[in-house]
């Protein structure tokens, strides 16, 4: 599967295991994301509109995409993707 996007890709590991981040973001290059877009963090605010969130819950990368976010902060996302790692 190729994953498309044109703005971030926040990605959220979860666990202190550079590995894992590591891992992660082969797994994102490999799938078509630009290295360019990929932020390592946990703040979700900084995502827009079809921006991607990921998430490592193992042993996969959970794919979400930010399908609205409100004036209030509110993010609503859902999952359109899962990858083994």
């Amino acid at each position: 599967m190729t994953l498309k996007c044109s703005g971030k890709v926040l990605l959220t590991t979860n666990t202190s295991d550079d590995g894992i981040a590591v891992a992660a973001k082969k797994k994102l290059l490999e799938n078509g994301i630009d290295e360019l877009q990929i932020m390592l963090g946990h703040d979700i605010q900084i995502l827009e509109k079809d921006d991607l969130y990921v998430s490592y819950e193992p042993p996969d990368l959970v794919i979400r995409i930010v399908y609205d976010k409100k004036e209030n902060g509110m993010i609503k996302m859902k999952n359109i993707e899962m990858i083994k790692i």
